[in-house]
């Protein structure tokens, strides 16, 4: 039976949860659970959302529920923003 090739997302994420429990560590590196893994985790990193400490060899993850809803705020406020600017260009260019 041939093996499917694994993304890159896919061998990271294979790599850090070693340690898991089978079931876990599938779910965890499945293809579209390991690319937003990928993508999402550094975003919130950045953001301040979520925080990342170590103790010894396991990291402790803790989520800052103020910042994320401060982060929410200021995503919904740039989505209107950015949709008034769409509906003021539409306009525009039917005149």
């Amino acid at each position: 039976m041939a093996r499917s090739k694994q993304n890159f997302a896919q061998k990271i994420l294979g790599l850090v949860s070693y340690g898991m429990p089978a079931p876990v560590r599938q779910v965890v590196t499945s293809r579209w659970i390991a690319m937003l893994i990928v993508i999402a985790v550094p975003i919130l990193v950045v953001s301040g959302v979520l925080s990342i400490s170590w103790n010894g060899y396991r990291p402790s993850f803790n989520i800052d529920q103020k910042r994320a809803v401060q982060v929410e705020r200021d995503l919904e406020k740039q989505a209107t923003r950015a949709a008034q600017d769409l509906r003021k260009m539409e306009d525009s260019r039917r005149r």
